[in-house]
C-alpha cells in the first residue's frame, strides 16, 4: 500500500481458484464522510510479461523527456 493526500493504492498479488496468480490493483480514493471509492484492474499470470514490457516502455520514454505534457 502507498499513497497520500486521500489517495491509496493497493497491489496484491492473489491466487485464483484455478491456483494461476493474479494481479490486482486498487486505487481508493476518499470522499466525504469517511468513506472511500475504490476502482481496480485485474492482470492475469498470462498477461504479467506483456504488462511489465508496456510499463517499462512508457517509464523509458518518459525519462527521456517524451510523452511529458507542458
Amino acid at each position: 500500500m502507498f499513497g497520500e493526500d486521500g489517495r491509496l493504492y493497493f497491489i496484491d498479488l492473489l491466487q485464483a481458484k484455478n491456483k494461476k496468480a493474479y494481479l490486482q490493483i486498487t486505487r481508493a480514493d476518499y470522499k466525504a464522510k469517511e468513506k472511500y471509492e475504490r476502482s481496480s484492474i485485474i492482470l492475469f499470470e498470462d498477461d504479467f510479461e506483456f504488462f511489465v514490457e508496456a510499463v517499462a516502455m512508457v517509464l523509458g520514454r518518459y525519462s527521456h523527456g517524451e510523452g511529458r505534457t507542458a
